[in-house]
């Protein structure tokens, strides 16, 4: 009796993730299509815990990504439109902004602006606006998400022209920032002059310059996780290195020349010792 109970419990249960993915689905590529092409979908997608991470839930870039694979988005309008997408997250907005700036840019999108934002709570809410004759391919934004350290916890579309990505942060994190190894000496070159670093633990950084000729002017800015501002060092003075102090709550490290950054294109030497 006790196995036949949980015989249909665990039915019921796939029954239910079963019609949650077809109504995700249908709500991606819309009820048009997702009739005109139902029995194909059901095919595809009939193993439903192929489309679950651990957790139990959806996994949305595997759900698009197979959606993509096998023509079943409608990537392009008829003519030029303007397109919103809507961004949630727990973070503060200045990160939030930073990465998807960052995303939409390096996806090749130049032109978009902030058409709303809010923060309350503790969650940011953005709308970004952008005049386009295609979507914004969900597979390669939520991937682009994920190398800034978000899991999408919910993708949706409100319309052909809107859509909305509910976000969690899991580990902030900069595209093309470095990461710093204990008691190593490192080396980076950076034609801006510009370099970013994450931190993970509290300690020592020196910085030194390759340009050792006339040296630098350090301007080197502390964040916190999410991108706040904590300390900004300067020195007018040249030297050929700096030393700073990192607290608990850096995540984040910028530093260049304070005024002419390109007297760090040859590159920095750096060393990192925890506390």
């Amino acid at each position: 009796m006790v196995k036949k109970i949980f015989c249909i419990f665990f039915f019921f249960l796939a029954l239910c993730k079963a019609q949650e993915l077809s109504s995700v689905i249908s709500d991606l590529i819309g009820e048009k299509s997702y009739q005109l092409n139902q029995n194909f979908i059901h095919r595809l997608f009939q193993n439903t815990k192929e489309f679950s991470n651990s957790q139990g839930n959806l996994d949305y870039y595997k759900i698009t990504k197979t959606l993509k694979d096998n023509g079943l988005f409608d990537f392009s309008f008829k003519e030029p439109v303007e397109l919103q997408l809507n961004f949630q997250a727990q973070t503060k907005p200045i990160f939030l902004i930073r990465a998807i700036n960052n995303a939409l840019s390096s996806i090749g999108y130049s032109y978009f602006t902030i058409s709303k934002a809010r923060y309350q709570d503790q969650v940011t809410s953005l709308t970004f606006s952008l005049v386009t004759e295609h979507i914004v391919d969900p597979v390669i934004m939520l991937n682009e998400l994920k190398k800034r350290g978000f899991y999408v916890n919910l993708l949706s579309r409100q319309d052909a022209h809107s859509w909305n990505y509910y976000l969690e942060l899991q580990k902030s994190m900069i595209v093309g920032s470095y990461s710093l190894k204990s008691d190593e000496r490192l080396e980076f070159k950076n034609v801006s002059g510009e370099y970013w670093f994450e931190i993970e633990n509290s300690g020592l950084l020196n910085i030194f310059t390759q340009n050792t000729s006339i040296g630098w002017s350090p301007r080197i800015v502390l964040y916190d996780k999410d991108l706040q501002i904590l300390e900004i060092i300067t020195q007018k003075d040249f030297t050929s290195n700096a030393q700073v102090n990192l607290t608990p709550q850096t995540r984040f490290v910028m530093v260049t020349d304070l005024n002419n950054s390109s007297r760090l294109k040859n590159g920095i030497i750096v060393t990192f010792t925890p506390f």
